[in-house]
């Protein structure tokens, strides 16, 4: 406006009242600009347009009475974030420095009757801003409301999944919901216990291999009973083998379920039956063990359900809520460490030093088979796997222990390695040993760490920071098997930089390296 009347009627600057006016438009508009108003009361931020109101007043005094029109800013920004109180006051104001002007100017039939339609179309604006700033607010009310019920629909969702869980966590029996994909969707902490499942984990294959009999065939990844879930085979009492990460045999009685009502996008309901104690006379240890864990899960669970129930009360006394939200918490620390403590190798339990098989085998093929085991595994870490097998690497000794190490050193490779990093496992040839190298560019190992890593139990610094799954008996029950075999272990780890670990075998003396 002032570019306008400087450019048109520059004489209009002569009189005072329209000079000071958009002078002082100026200083306040500075002031606005470096208030700081997320601390200021709304009396304040008010008093910017109330100023509007009387300096656009103290212009029309200065003859320009076009300027009137610009009252309809200060009305408008009252009736959309004020009360109808204050808008009536502010209406009123400009009511009154208007009949001021008329009576400065000298009042006319033309300027009263301006006079009249400016207030009617002040007072049909502020209506009609009025009007739909509050139903803005009713909008954002209802709005607001909404997302308050919706969150707590989800949190009483939350509730119930994790009720569920407990409760499927309380059984014995292995449960698992395998989607059409062969993902791990839900499953309980037997069952995440029996494959060794970590508990964000939800790949396939599992870090437990399975055989189709005690020390007898690999099973293929393809033909797992997790792998059939997921293609939607139903069978029934099937009992497999498991080899574990701490070096146990277990027997299981498999089954396949359709979930009822279900559509085939829930997949199968994947059952096993931990059934060792029934085929496996040495695993008195474990029965005990399960039989304690009967006992002492049941009540458990069964005092937190019913604090579940009296949590859901409205009508419960705040101090108690928050007594009764100790014990549940208690409750489920002692759950967890109920249950750590079972999945916890018995202290007793050592590796054999003598080997109980002595078979002719080639290593590239044993190292090969592993990779491609967990290369799904290193997809979902986002961790690149490569071989460099290209010779034949012939051994004697005891292959599913052998394969028990390996798989131990692929997967601690893929475990320490952060995502987008790269695991490579390569073949060595020297005069007479054979083996492999399994290299990584993670985490590595600090240098007062690197003796202690076989040892059992031990766990790196690193690990136990970042908060790696592990039990810390892998390398120690892949030193003892390495070792039954005649052969050693060799380890170079940087740390920060990664780690390179070598098992090296001696060569069989009736056979030669040939291309793979």
């Amino acid at each position: 406006m002032t570019a306008v009347v400087a450019l048109l009627t520059p004489d209009r600057f002569t009189d005072w009242r329209f000079t000071t006016g958009v002078m002082s438009f100026v200083a306040l508009t500075m002031v606005v600009l470096a208030l700081p108003w997320h601390r200021l009361s709304s009396r304040v931020i008010l008093a910017v347009p109330v100023l509007d109101a009387l300096l656009i007043g103290l212009i029309v005094t200065g003859d320009t009475p076009a300027a009137a029109y610009l009252w309809v800013f200060p009305v408008a920004w009252v009736a959309s974030y004020f009360s109808i109180g204050v808008l009536i006051g502010m209406v009123s104001l400009i009511a009154v420095l208007r009949v001021t002007v008329l009576a400065v100017l000298g009042a006319t039939v033309p300027g009263t009757i301006n006079t009249v339609i400016l207030m009617l179309t002040l007072i049909f604006v502020s209506v009609i801003m009025s009007v739909g700033a509050e139903r803005n607010r009713s909008g954002r009310r209802l709005l607001r409301t909404q997302s308050d019920r919706l969150a707590r629909a989800l949190g009483r969702v939350e509730d119930q999944r994790a009720r569920h869980q407990r409760i499927m966590d309380s059984l014995d029996v292995a449960i698992a919901r395998v989607r059409a994909d062969g993902v791990v969707e839900i499953a309980n902490t037997a069952f995440r216990a029996l494959y060794a499942l970590e508990p964000d984990a939800h790949h396939h294959p599992a870090r437990a291999v399975e055989y189709r009999s005690r020390r007898g065939l690999l099973t293929p990844a393809s033909e797992t009973t997790i792998a059939r879930a997921g293609r939607g085979e139903l069978f029934e009492g099937e009992v497999i083998w498991l080899f574990g990460v701490d070096g146990q045999w277990r027997a299981l009685r498999a089954s396949t379920k359709v979930i009822e009502h279900g559509s085939a996008e829930d997949g199968l309901l994947l059952l096993a039956e931990d059934i060792t104690e029934h085929v496996d006379p040495g695993a008195n240890e474990q029965a005990v063990r399960r039989s304690i864990a009967h006992e002492l899960r049941n009540p458990l669970t069964a005092v937190l359900g019913h604090l579940d129930l009296v949590l859901e009360r409205v009508d419960l006394d705040p101090a108690a809520r928050r007594q009764l939200e100790v014990v549940e918490q208690a409750g489920t620390r002692m759950q967890e460490l109920l249950q750590r403590s079972l999945s916890t190798p018995s202290s007793g339990h050592q590796l054999s030093g003598a080997p109980e098989s002595d078979e002719a085998a080639d290593l590239t093929e044993l190292a090969r088979a592993s990779v491609e085991g967990f290369r799904p595994a290193a997809r979902a870490n986002g961790v690149a796997i490569d071989c460099d097998l290209e010779m034949a690497l012939p051994i004697h000794g005891d292959v599913f222990r052998l394969r028990q190490a390996v798989d131990n050193l692929v997967s601690n490779a893929i475990k320490f390695t952060q995502r987008g990093g790269r695991v490579t496992v390569a073949g060595v040839h020297a005069a007479s040993e054979v083996g492999l190298q399994v290299s990584d560019n993670g985490i590595g190992i600090a240098p007062d760490d690197l003796p202690r890593i076989f040892e059992r139990d031990f766990r790196a610094e690193p690990a136990r920071n970042r908060d790696i799954p592990g039990t810390g008996l892998g390398l120690s029950i892949s030193q003892d098997i390495v070792r039954s075999q005649g052969g050693r272990f060799e380890v170079d780890s940087e740390l920060g930089q990664g780690t390179q670990i070598r098992i090296l075998l001696p060569v069989p003396s009736d056979h030669e390296r040939i291309p793979a």
